[in-house]
């Protein structure tokens, strides 16, 4: 998605300003959902102060400290990183970043089967 400095823009084209609060370092930030990951996490949502804001990280080279940039979400953004959570909850499954995951859960086929598919599917818009 195009990002120009402050300014935003998602796939529907409403451009929203993105205001950044604090960098903190990746092992301070508490990560509510991720939506993109690899070796790391890139992007998503996490709590700071009590509320839900938006975070990005960008991939770490060599030996640097990993920083994480904290943005502010306005009502209509928070609204779409919950509604993206759920969705992702409801046809997938629950997400490996929350803390009361039981140890050793791993992924599973929910039952029918048929359901998950066409679930999942939707979700990947396959």
């Amino acid at each position: 998605m195009p990002y120009n400095g402050r300014v935003y823009i998602n796939s529907k084209k409403r451009i929203m300003k993105r205001e950044l609060i604090k960098t903190l370092p990746y092992d301070k930030v508490d990560f509510r959902w991720i939506s993109d990951h690899y070796d790391v996490h890139l992007n998503g949502s996490c709590n700071f102060n009590g509320s839900l804001h938006e975070f990005e990280n960008d991939y770490p080279e060599d030996d640097e400290e990993m920083m994480v940039r904290i943005y502010k979400l306005d009502f209509l953004s928070k609204l779409k990183w919950y509604w993206e959570q759920w969705k992702f909850e409801k046809c997938i499954g629950l997400h490996c970043t929350y803390p009361q995951r039981k140890q050793g859960q791993s992924f599973y086929y929910r039952k029918p089967k048929w359901l998950y598919v066409r679930l999942f599917n939707w979700y990947y818009k396959r």
